[in-house]
């Protein structure tokens, strides 16, 4: 225990040395002071944990010194008892109403101040005890507050795997509740696969770093892939043979990495095909132009030309989709009336004979909260599909325009090519997935046409679904849309 600091104030140096040669016996630390000025420094510099203080003091009394240390808020919980040959009780009242803890008259028993002194030291070390208990308590109460609310999932694990302690999130990430298995291991099986499974084999054995340890719950038909890292997030102290763990939801950035990985060797596949056809065109008509009709020379500039539009079209469609979200509202909003011009353009443009754009009766003539472009993109991306898709590219388009609840309205394009398997549908607005690999066996564009589709329509804050038809072959998809306010 450390030993505990007086501070003796008196103007009197025999009276100090008294008390001094009574105390430090017993190994008390004593500091001395003959004024207040002098008692105030030094329990500003030693932080005593007992003032013994003299009343009758020239300049600043026994009274002043004990107020000014009230005031001080690293002192003021200092015991202070007072020293006086004042035996009036309006002296004493004075003592305690400055924050006097006792007194004692002078002359002065020895055993008395002794045991008083240590009775307050005693007293005093009990409440610094306690009031360390209450800072503990109410330190434990935030960390657990934290840890609650955390969106990391921890655990506390026996060194035989059971589940000690789970905060909230580790509670809904492993689905856990009374009847859940208790060890660990026999919990996440029921519902993950361990990946890599070797690095599981040593488990609760710490990683060399930057070994992961992952739980995989794989795609379904109605679920998500969904993946969790798993750390040990603290060595367990000396004796304790306990584990924290920690698990972390990472599955946008494992999905991330993997979108980004697929979109460089996208890239790199759909740049290198028309690139092939460019050059070789170009490289065949410098080579043997002299040899060659006009006629060749034609036909091979004709591949080369359509090689230069396929790059162009693949160029457009990354940039489409990697427009800043901010541009999709522009200034240059529509009226409902205009998108019967648009659809037209678009359907001269893809070659689509047959397209139908129909007004319901309580549609009025407000703007569109998006841009023209993103308008034409959306409309643009969903015909071509319906021609991409359509068994003979000659697809019948129906676009409705129709009302909908809390200011808004639904675009539906509808066509009569092939229907979609659920997982076609699940899985259509995700970016690089390309559907034509089941109707063409073709790989037409980068597979980004409905996610971007699904990026402005969800930056503009409406929804999109993809559904098939009831009536007969071909899908519907529904865009639902702000308009401005009235």
């Amino acid at each position: 225990m450390d030993r505990s600091t007086i501070l003796l104030v008196d103007d009197n140096p025999q009276i100090l040395a008294i008390l001094s040669d009574l105390l430090r016996p017993l190994d008390y630390r004593i500091f001395c002071a003959m004024n207040g000025n002098e008692a105030l420094e030094l329990a500003a510099a030693h932080r005593p944990d007992l003032v013994l203080l003299d009343v009758m003091m020239p300049g600043m009394d026994g009274f002043s010194v004990c107020q000014a240390l009230r005031a001080d808020p690293q002192l003021a919980k200092v015991p202070v008892i007072m020293i006086t040959a004042l035996d009036d009780r309006a002296s004493r009242l004075r003592g305690f109403e400055v924050g006097a803890d006792d007194f004692i008259g002078k002359p002065f028993d020895y055993v008395e101040l002794r045991t008083r002194v240590s009775t307050v030291l005693r007293l005093n070390r009990y409440r610094l005890l306690l009031e360390e208990q209450e800072r503990t308590n109410i330190e434990k109460a935030r960390f657990a507050w934290v840890v609650e609310q955390s969106d990391d999932g921890y655990l506390i694990i026996t060194a035989d795997d059971q589940i000690q302690y789970s905060n909230q999130r580790a509670r809904e990430l492993l689905s856990l509740n009374e009847d859940s298995p208790k060890a660990f291991l026999s919990c996440v099986a029921c519902q993950y696969n361990f990946a890599p499974q070797q690095m599981w084999d040593s488990w609760p054995q710490p990683l060399p770093e930057g070994a992961p340890r992952m739980l995989v719950r794989p795609e379904t038909a109605t679920a998500a892939e969904f993946w969790i890292q798993v750390d040990l997030a603290v060595q367990p102290p000396s004796g304790d043979d306990r584990h924290v763990v920690r698990l972390r939801d990472v599955t946008s950035q494992i999905t991330s990495q993997r979108d980004m990985w697929t979109f460089h060797a996208m890239v790199a596949h759909k740049m290198r095909t028309p690139l092939v056809s460019i050059l070789g065109g170009l490289n065949l008509i410098h080579d043997s132009a002299a040899t060659m009709d006009s006629a060749g020379i034609k036909r091979v500039a004709g591949v080369a030309i359509a090689g230069s539009r396929r790059l162009q079209g693949e160029i457009e469609d990354i940039l489409n989709y990697m427009r800043p979200p901010t541009d999709i509202y522009g200034s240059d909003r529509i009226t409902l009336d205009d998108i019967d011009a648009i659809v037209a353009e678009i359907a001269s443009d893809l070659q689509i004979a047959e397209v139908e754009t129909i007004h319901h009766d309580q549609c009025d003539h407000r703007r569109i909260m998006i841009a023209r472009h993103s308008i034409d993109v959306t409309l643009r991306e969903l015909l071509e599909n319906a021609r991409k898709f359509h068994p003979t590219g000659t697809p019948l388009v129906r676009v409705t325009i129709l009302p909908a609840a809390n200011n808004q309205i639904i675009l539906r394009v509808a066509d009569d090519g092939a229907s979609l398997s659920p997982e076609q549908i699940a899985s259509a607005w995700r970016p690089y997935y390309q559907g034509e690999r089941s109707f063409t066996g073709q790989v037409e564009g980068m597979g980004l046409g409905l996610a971007l589709v699904a990026r402005i329509v969800y930056a503009a804050g409406g929804r999109c679904a993809i559904i098939n038809r009831s009536d007969g072959p071909g899908v519907m998809v529904e865009i639902t849309l702000p308009l401005t306010p009235h």
